[in-house]
């Protein structure tokens, strides 16, 4: 599944504070990504929409089997992706964010992929020197 750099940003959101609460309402993201509980609740409808949370998340957010596998994989990705940005090109905390997030729903899958694995791969040989 193929999602725009807000979907990813709001799923990795979501995906990180349901690992820290049992309970994430659309505050908690709010708050976390420093957006308004409008944008909140309109992205909310959309990944309602495409089955990456239940349909019933006016009192709390929860992610579907999907969104939670989806959520894992881009959790993943965007981990090595942003490491390759911070340890490799060097750009700031801020740009890597942003670079990762764009490049995560810019590229394929596959290249996503192969990144990833290549930075791990680069990280993990720089540190055993």
């Amino acid at each position: 599944m193929k999602l725009c750099s807000g979907q990813c940003k709001y799923l990795l959101a979501l995906y990180e504070l349901s690992k820290v609460n049992r309970i994430v309402r659309s505050v908690d993201i709010a708050n976390k990504l420093s957006v308004t509980r409008s944008s909140v609740s309109r992205m909310l409808k959309c990944m309602s929409r495409i089955e990456l949370i239940n349909s019933d998340y006016s009192l709390n957010v929860k992610l579907t089997e999907l969104g939670e596998e989806t959520a894992k994989k881009l959790s993943v990705n965007f981990e090595s992706v942003n490491s390759f940005f911070l340890e490799i090109l060097k750009l700031s905390e801020h740009e890597a964010y942003e670079q990762s997030l764009l490049f995560i729903a810019s590229f394929p899958e596959t290249t996503v992929d192969k990144l990833s694995q290549i930075t791990v791969n680069t990280l993990r040989k720089r540190n055993q020197k």
